[in-house]
């Protein structure tokens, strides 16, 4: 378990490591799950309006909701894969040099 616990705290430094070189920032959990949610609420307004609304200015303001609300849901999800993918990156990158030194051990 103190490996394992060892092995995530060296994960999570090498992923702040690799995007302070690559110049990204640290993306916020939370700030892409509050995007998914209003996204999806506003969808749901937009769909609530185009169905009820006699007016053709607020089928225009559903329809725009609709839009613009599908965008930004997937604008969090896509920072929740981006997060995902440097995740991802710093493991495979760890498992390199964990077997690079391995192959270097063994050849000796």
């Amino acid at each position: 378990m103190l490996i394992l616990l060892r092995s995530m705290v060296e994960l999570e430094e090498r992923e702040a490591r690799m995007r302070q070189a690559l110049g990204f920032k640290q993306l916020g959990s939370s700030r892409a799950k509050a995007e998914i949610f209003l996204g999806l609420s506003a969808l749901a307004l937009g769909q609530i309006l185009v169905i009820r609304s006699p007016d053709i200015w607020m089928l225009v303001c559903g329809a725009t909701l609709i839009v613009l609300g599908g965008y930004l849901a997937m604008a969090g999800h896509r920072s929740h894969l981006y997060q995902a993918h440097n995740k991802i990156s710093a493991y495979v990158v760890e498992e390199g040099l964990v077997r690079a030194r391995c192959t270097k051990g063994g050849d000796k």
